[in-house]
């Protein structure tokens, strides 16, 4: 059958569709995956076929006003950079709408926006996402709110703020929809819902519809990538090593990334590998016999070979930790709103991370605090215990499954 992805945002929105799509295909399906031309490179390591449309996120994230932006109010963001959103927004509907209307089933990101133009389309529409944003439910809070202070019998109420999110966009939805004269439709319509997330991490609520998943983690090992021999040498060391990145998130903290990396050294007898990605790109990181910094590498392939690992608490990433069976520190960049602390706080509740702290609210004592903590071998231990029961998974066929029966029954 032909099946479309269609996903919007960071590199952690886009790449879950590409590993998924790039399955599917392998099933025998005719795949095509929609996002921003800025993946084009990414999409082109999956054999899928990419479509895309212009979107530049990364002059976004390198805007100013977008960097004082991030982690605050998302209503004030939206009023104050439509001008820059809006455009792209207004071509990803346009690929969104063309690709929907070819396929027989469309797995899509709800921010896409796909629920506002393909209401007449409903029966062949399956939402997916990595974080449990969008489904309901009294046993926790909506990750993407996870700092308010609440009571359990509120949590349902958290979610609405989803429809309130949709709500930003309203101009350029009624503008395309008026555009191909579609009918009036609500932000979220009542689709099937896959959640590429382990149970075994998270419980699955009892309160979620039938129709709503958790598969388990939607993970790739690329044969082709490979550690290069200077990181493989510093990583066998007999000493451990606590491996620190932030991805794609832009470092926001009044502390030098050097100075917390001297602090643990001084403290500690370990080794530390700073992964630099996007969100240390540029910084210069003071040479030491203990420290060795690198642009990027595979973490599926580098994250075994290391004892611990700090870093900003993407769901990808701290799924691949997890995997990896060891203990993670979550310093969340996008805070409040986000769904980094949520992943923080929820390492620590089972026993698998240190307490998570907001990387703007980190200072030395409890960055050496939360360190002491990783090293605790009760962590380890939990760590490892959970990653055995993550590999009896199978979250990508699980998905596949659901997206076929979705196919055959037109309802799951």
């Amino acid at each position: 059958m032909k099946i479309a992805l269609c996903s919007i945002g960071s590199r952690g929105d886009i790449q879950p569709f590409l590993v998924l799509g790039e399955y599917l295909a392998q099933r025998g399906h005719t795949v095509k995956v929609a996002s921003a031309k800025l993946y084009q490179t990414l999409a082109s390591k999956y054999e899928v076929d990419y479509i895309y449309f212009e979107g530049d996120y990364e002059s976004l994230l390198d805007d100013e006003a977008m960097k004082k932006a991030i982690g605050r109010n998302p209503f004030t963001i939206g009023k104050k950079l439509k001008e820059k959103v809006y455009p792209i927004l207004e071509n990803s509907l346009e690929t969104f709408f063309e690709v929907t209307a070819w396929a027989d089933v469309v797995i899509y990101h709800p921010k896409t926006m796909i629920d506002s133009i393909a209401f007449e389309q409903q029966r062949k529409l399956l939402k997916a996402y990595v974080v449990p944003a969008f489904t309901p439910t009294k046993a926790f809070k909506n990750p993407i709110l996870t700092f308010l202070p609440l009571p359990n019998f509120l949590y349902k109420l958290t979610y609405k703020f989803a429809n309130a999110m949709m709500g930003t966009v309203k101009t350029p939805i009624n503008n395309f929809k008026k555009k191909y004269n579609l009918a009036k439709s609500p932000p979220l319509l009542d689709t099937p819902i896959i959640y590429g997330i382990s149970p075994s991490f998270l419980n699955r609520p009892d309160d979620y519809p039938h129709n709503h998943y958790f598969t388990g983690f939607w993970s790739k090992r690329d044969s082709s990538q490979k550690l290069s021999q200077d990181v493989l040498d510093f990583m066998s060391d007999s000493k451990k090593v606590l491996i620190m990145t932030f991805g794609s998130m832009p470092y926001k903290s009044d502390i030098d990334i050097n100075r917390f990396v001297e602090a643990i050294l001084e403290k500690y007898d370990l080794k530390i590998l700073l992964v630099k990605a996007w969100g240390l790109k540029g910084v210069s990181i003071n040479t030491h016999t203990n420290i060795k910094a690198i642009d990027t590498a595979p973490f599926d392939l580098l994250f075994p070979l290391a004892n611990f690992v700090l870093h900003h608490g993407g769901a990808g990433t701290t799924a691949t930790a997890l995997r990896a069976g060891i203990p993670q520190m979550i310093c969340p960049v996008l805070h409040p709103v986000g769904d980094q602390y949520f992943w923080g706080k929820q390492l620590k509740k089972i026993g698998v991370g240190a307490k998570p702290i907001p990387l703007n609210k980190l200072s030395i004592p409890k960055l050496l605090k939360g360190i002491e903590q990783l090293q605790q071998e009760e962590l380890a231990i939990k760590a490892q215990q959970l990653s055995q029961q993550i590999q009896t998974e199978d979250g990508l066929k699980t998905a596949s499954e659901i997206i076929e029966k979705h196919f055959q029954n037109k309802s799951c």
